[in-house]
């Protein structure tokens, strides 16, 4: 049976008719998630959101990151949209551990809408969208450090994605293919510009946000699941084999004051 469509004409003088907006504002009182960290993105409009003494006002394109454990309420103001998205503790580790405001671009909003979709509705997407978001919100504090960066067009590709998600696991020839180019020229590039191969710089940018996430308190079970190792045990061996010391023992109380 051939689903019957309907002539977009047919109703023109309706369609022209100026309807105003008018979806009325939502009071949400105050509220604690201890288990999710918890994102709240601005699709229209514009939201206060009260926390204890301190204010915070966001404005369509803004997303406010409010860390597990922060009591907040919402006023949503009226002809407003906000879309709550819940992250949660055990599963996955961030460095963002203050309440934090960020503006999204255009380009982002697909990740936005994608975390939005797998938590609202059965079309759930094998890929991590949480890992993705996150990857976006900690864009800055995620920063390389002294990590060398190679210059030329197709290895700088691959280590912005890298560094944007470290968990990716995809091997050099599929990197290869994604930017039209061999994995034999890709790993001439790496060696060539930064003096690492592409396994060794891979590994140091890992180390790196792993040893970041590690500093703003998450689980050793939730920075192997972010950096993209299978278990913490693997992970373990990996952070041993490059900072000399476990991460319990990177994060220890008289090694951090």
């Amino acid at each position: 049976m051939t689903p019957r469509r309907r002539d977009p004409g047919a109703h023109a003088a309706l369609s022209s008719l100026d309807f105003p907006l008018h979806i009325p504002g939502v009071d949400i009182p105050e509220r604690v998630h201890d288990d999710e960290h918890m994102a709240l993105w601005q699709i229209r409009g514009s939201t206060l959101v009260q926390c204890g003494e301190t204010s915070v006002e966001i404005t369509e394109g803004e997303v406010v990151w409010l860390p597990a454990g922060t009591r907040h309420a919402l006023e949503v103001r009226a002809n407003s949209v906000l879309f709550p998205l819940s992250i949660s503790v055990d599963e996955i580790a961030t460095v963002l551990t203050d309440i934090t405001v960020v503006s999204i671009r255009n380009d982002e909003k697909i990740y936005f809408l994608a975390l939005h979709q797998s938590q609202s509705t059965i079309i759930r997407p094998s890929a991590n969208i949480q890992r993705q978001v996150l990857s976006i919100l900690e864009r800055r504090a995620l920063a390389s450090d002294d990590l060398p960066l190679p210059t030329s067009p197709g290895a700088a590709a691959v280590a912005g994605a890298l560094l944007f998600n470290p968990g990716d696991d995809r091997r050099i020839r599929d990197w290869a293919l994604a930017v039209r180019t061999s994995g034999r020229s890709l790993e001439r590039a790496f060696v060539a510009e930064t003096g690492l191969t592409f396994g060794q710089w891979r590994t140091r940018s890992r180390m790196h946000a792993a040893a970041r996430l590690l500093r703003a308190g998450s689980s050793v079970v939730s920075v192997t699941q972010r950096v993209g190792y299978e278990d913490p045990s693997s992970f373990a061996r990996a952070f041993r084999d490059f900072y000399d010391m476990s991460p319990t023992e990177y994060v220890a109380p008289d090694r951090r004051t």
